[in-house]
């Protein structure tokens, strides 16, 4: 062998061995996107969650989200996987230099479950410091949640079936310091129109929705203070880990606006998915295909085994002040509200410890109505802390009672949808029924959980088979009733009102005269306005002047108008519901009174299972007709 070749040898092995051995290892990143791929990551429940993408078909999704800046693909908002090969992409193509415009500070969420998933190595990646994330998650301090339920406020259209939110506790705070908390709130964003304008944009998605997060203090002063809404805290068992991601996915949220609808894409609904994003594996908006009534999402968030932890009632400051002018004679009560604007008024009359109540009563009167703004704001102060002077000059001790806490929460109410199949007798024939309402709470449905005079027959439709007459008819179909028996006390003087809309059987023949046997379809609105009072605890009596509007071809002129006096009272017991009114109003098309009685008896089989009986009597002039039904009643 020559020296030359002896020299070059020694090259030609090493040439010879790197062409035998493997290939150089891959691209780090295109072996992510190979196991991402092989292993469809993309169709992960979880990923769906993160993205908010919704089932189109069954082979088409598409996310909530419309904002463009949410997606890093393109198509993003409708190719879950060339959105999440997107996203790798740009975890392993941050720089250190984007700072808080890097893809690991905007999608922290994303970032941590990718990580979490895929065999990502720290070595493969930038570093990057995410200053703003980093100070935000100090600021609130993430530890364990509480899901809160505001109870309904019929003066609100958007709050009738109340309202849930989220708050977020630190790891050191108390009973006694969780006002100083943060809550996540889901809301429209609504503007200045009108009360028709604000009903039609709410039930077509017409105002945006979005999350804000803002301290708890500020929505305790507007539902318990404000708007005078119960509320009950129900502390969440969701671990440390579980809460941060919840935040985490929060963050991700920022200036994203979904199509809000008061009855479906709502506060409950989205607040749905941040607890999915918390934990996976959870998929509870699923449930809620077309309607979501807080109380229902509610049950089902605490449906999850060992979910909840604990649960704190924080009574409405009307609430307190109710229960507190309960426990006064009704001199004590006349001379806190003379305290109220005068704190040095004479107590002449009463004794020694009715005067401390007196001093006591007018403190809390004064302070609701400061709270309420319906107090002025610059003697007000003067005069509470001249009442607490006063207060501290007798030495009774404090002699109010806080209210007791419901025997029933929200969350173990009735549920929401209603059917009823049953029969009955009226104008002379027989008849088989069956019933079916979307939502809520009548006034015969069992109150507990729900406030005291308030319902809503939302969607509500009633078929009737006439067994004389052998056929199928709409007997009745509500859009909407509500009722809102507010009662009044020496503080309080709420006005009570009813509104209906719907389309309904009425006895009229075909000549539009009141009838014993025929009755013709008519749509109609009504309404009423009065007053609602509390003989005991668990009766409510009101009395409203009620107005009606008829239309319908069988009536005179296609239609008539009817207005008188409404009384009513409801009795609740242990396991039954009674309610019965009286009305006679005055029609323009025959000039006489139609006198009505109704009554209804509801026994409770069940939580969700009850047995009603409803009595009715009609009259005008010489003619009248009664009739009597019983259905077995089924809450889902």
């Amino acid at each position: 062998m020559s020296s030359r070749f002896s020299a070059l040898l020694p090259g030609i092995l090493c040439v010879l061995c790197l062409l035998s051995s493997p290939s150089i290892k891959a691209d780090p990143l295109e072996e992510v996107l190979e196991k991402a791929s092989a292993s469809r990551l993309f169709d992960d429940a979880y990923w769906r969650v993160l993205l908010r993408y919704e089932e189109l078909s069954h082979s088409r999704r598409s996310s909530l989200v419309r904002l463009p800046s949410f997606f890093q693909h393109p198509e993003g908002r409708g190719n879950p996987e060339a959105e999440l090969r997107a996203n790798i992409h740009a975890l392993y193509t941050d720089s250190a230099g984007l700072g808080d415009q890097a893809f690991a500070c905007r999608f922290p969420a994303r970032s941590a479950w990718l990580r979490q998933r895929l065999p990502i190595q720290d070595k493969d990646l930038s570093p990057v410091a995410c200053n703003a994330l980093d100070t935000w998650m100090k600021g609130v301090n993430p530890q364990s949640a509480t899901l809160i339920f505001a109870a309904d406020y019929l003066n609100n259209p958007s709050s009738m079936f109340g309202h849930t939110l989220l708050r977020i506790d630190a790891p050191d705070q108390t009973e006694e310091t969780r006002l100083l908390a943060y809550a996540i709130n889901y809301a429209a964003q609504t503007d200045n129109a009108n009360s028709l304008d604000f009903a039609w944009k709410g039930v077509t998605g017409g105002y945006p929705g979005a999350f804000s997060i803002l301290p708890y203090y500020q929505k305790v002063k507007e539902y318990n203070d404000f708007e005078n809404r119960d509320l009950w805290e129900y502390q969440l068992n969701l671990k440390p880990e579980e809460v941060q991601r919840l935040m985490q996915h929060l963050w991700e949220l920022k200036g994203v606006m979904f199509p809000y609808y008061f009855f479906s894409s709502n506060c409950s609904y989205q607040l749905l998915g941040l607890v999915e994003a918390a934990r996976p594996g959870l998929a509870m908006r699923r449930d809620f295909p077309v309607y979501a009534a807080p109380t229902d999402t509610l049950r089902r968030v605490l449906a999850e085994q060992g979910m909840l932890k604990q649960v704190i009632y924080r009574p409405a400051s009307g609430t307190l002040l109710e229960a507190h002018a309960g426990q006064n004679p009704a001199a004590v009560n006349q001379a806190a509200m003379r305290l109220a604007d005068h704190p040095q008024a004479s107590l002449d009359g009463l004794s020694s410890a009715e005067q401390a109540r007196a001093v006591e009563m007018g403190y809390d009167w004064l302070y609701y109505r400061y709270l309420a703004h319906k107090a002025d704001a610059a003697i007000a102060p003067v005069h509470l802390r001249q009442l607490l002077i006063r207060r501290s000059t007798f030495a009774e001790p404090d002699s109010r009672r806080a209210p007791e806490r419901p025997a029933v929460d929200p969350a173990n109410s009735h549920l929401t949808s209603e059917w009823q199949a049953g029969g009955g007798y009226e104008q002379d024939q027989g008849f088989l029924s069956l019933d079916y309402r979307l939502a809520y709470h009548d006034l015969l449905d069992p109150e507990g959980g729900y406030r005291q005079g308030a319902a809503i027959d939302f969607l509500r439709v009633q078929l009737r088979y006439l067994l004389r007459e052998e056929q199928l008819a709409v007997q009745h179909f509500s859009l909407v009733h509500i009722d809102s028996l507010a009662t009044r006390n020496d503080f309080l003087k709420p006005k009570s009102w009813n509104l209906g809309l719907g389309f309904r059987q009425t006895a009229v023949d075909k000549q539009g005269g009141f009838s014993t046997t025929e009755s013709h379809g008519v749509g109609y609105f009504e309404g009423g306005m009065g007053l609602s009072v509390k003989p005991s605890a668990h009766a409510l009596c009101y009395g409203v002047l009620q107005a009606e509007l008829e239309g319908g071809r069988a009536l005179d002129n296609g239609w008539r108008v009817g207005a008188g006096p409404r009384l009513g009272c409801r009795l609740q017991g242990a396991r039954s519901q009674w309610l019965g009114h009286v009305e006679s109003l005055w029609f323009n098309d025959s000039s006489n009174f139609q006198t009505s009685v109704e009554g209804g008896y509801q026994w409770n089989l069940g939580r969700n299972d009850g047995l009603r009986v409803e009595a009715r009597y009609r009259a005008e002039a010489s003619l009248d007709w009664h009739g009597l039904s019983v259905g077995w009643r089924r809450y889902f």
